[in-house]
């Protein structure tokens, strides 16, 4: 798996490893942005803005997994849980909608950003148009 590490406010302060999901709840909170420099594993640092795709991530909803028994959170199934040990074909899911926490960089939503408003605005559009009644 990949190591991620961050450099806080130019201190040359390495924070890291971070997972890839603990990356992403740091793009959420606004505590990297895009130009925040990163690097993975052994690389040379470059800026967060410069990985395809990271801030995109990290305004997709997330599905969270949980046990019908303990209700404790699991892996996707089939899964055996780690702390009641029942086997688990179904389990209790939660839907996080995700958003990036506007901070230091209003640039964050970008393009994606645009592109979501203006399909939600063809949609309603659309919607009216239908509601409309025909009239001669």
């Amino acid at each position: 798996m990949t190591d991620w590490f961050i450099q806080r406010d130019n201190a040359h302060e390495d924070i890291g490893p971070l997972r890839p999901k603990e990356l992403l709840d740091l793009v959420r909170e606004g505590k990297v942005i895009r130009t925040t420099m990163i690097r993975k594993d052994d690389s040379t640092w470059f800026e967060a803005g410069q990985v395809g795709g990271l801030f995109e991530a990290a305004m997709r909803p997330t599905i969270e997994f949980f046990c019908p028994q303990c209700e404790h959170e699991v892996t996707e199934p089939p899964v055996v849980c780690n702390y009641c040990g029942r086997e688990i074909y179904k389990a209790i899911t939660k839907i996080t909608e995700n958003s990036i926490t506007p901070g230091n960089d209003h640039s964050i939503t970008g393009q994606a950003g645009r592109s979501v408003r203006n399909w939600l605005k063809k949609k309603k559009i659309a919607k009216d148009d239908d509601e409309k009644p025909n009239t001669p």
